[in-house]
């Protein structure tokens, strides 16, 4: 399915408003006034402490969790500027993965190879698409709903080079294809974005363009009727189990 993600407000979706939309529910847009780009501002946070899945999901008695490794901690005291997933983090007073967690294989890189970590002078193993979707799969396993981020295609988007947008694409599908073939059955995923950019060469900005929702798995015929991308956040807490 398709979902859409201008939030009803004109001009280019962005990533602060459409991932707070993506992880509260919530039209954030008339509380901002419009689409705003980067890291949230303090309106936004305000609503994500107030709204953030991660804490809706531990509310309704679940175990919820952000998958992705962090090369340090943050807290509300010494957070500066951070994601939107940074901040959905925090508001479930959830503690980050850390890279001794990659190291044990219980958390996965935004960047799911490591290579970049390693590139950085990090020591974590290398691992290939296929390795990092076990340790996705395994992970989520053991929680009622998980979180993994990847950002590498809207890197990508930006660059606007082909050679490396054919690279993160020939990544992204060996670790989906890894996952969707060893998805246990008890598990739904959901693929989505907040915003297009990677798929029009034309540009390195975003794009107005619809976004693909891909679901499957036990949940998946909740999801039918879903229109925009605030309507995610509330079928999932509607799904659990």
């Amino acid at each position: 399915m398709i979902t859409d993600p201008s939030l009803d407000c004109p001009g280019l979706p962005q990533s602060a408003t459409g991932q707070t939309a993506l992880l509260t529910g919530e039209n954030p847009i008339s509380l901002v006034g419009g689409h705003r780009s980067g890291f949230p501002g303090p309106t936004l946070i305000s609503l994500i402490k107030e709204k953030s899945l991660l804490k809706k999901v531990q509310e309704k008695g679940y175990k919820s969790t952000f998958v992705n490794a962090y090369t340090r901690e943050f807290t509300w005291e010494n957070v500066r500027r951070a994601s939107v997933t940074t901040y959905t983090v925090l508001a479930a007073g959830q503690n980050f993965r850390t890279l001794e967690a990659l190291r044990n294989k219980k958390a996965v890189y935004q960047e799911f190879t490591n290579k970049q970590l390693r590139e950085r002078g990090y020591d974590v193993p290398l691992w290939s698409p296929e390795e990092a979707g076990e340790v996705l799969l395994n992970v989520a396993s053991e929680n009622d709903f998980s979180i993994f981020e990847f950002f590498q295609t809207d890197i990508a988007g930006h660059r606007n080079d082909p050679s490396f947008t054919r690279i993160i694409l020939g990544n992204l599908e060996e670790f989906l294809e890894s996952i969707i073939e060893k998805i246990p059955g008890k598990l739904t995923l959901i693929i989505t974005s907040d915003h297009g950019n990677i798929e029009d060469f034309s540009t390195h900005l975003h794009t107005k363009n619809p976004v693909p929702a891909y679901v499957m798995g036990k949940n998946s015929h909740l999801f039918r009727e879903v229109k925009g991308i605030t309507d995610i956040a509330p079928i999932i807490i509607k799904g659990l189990p």
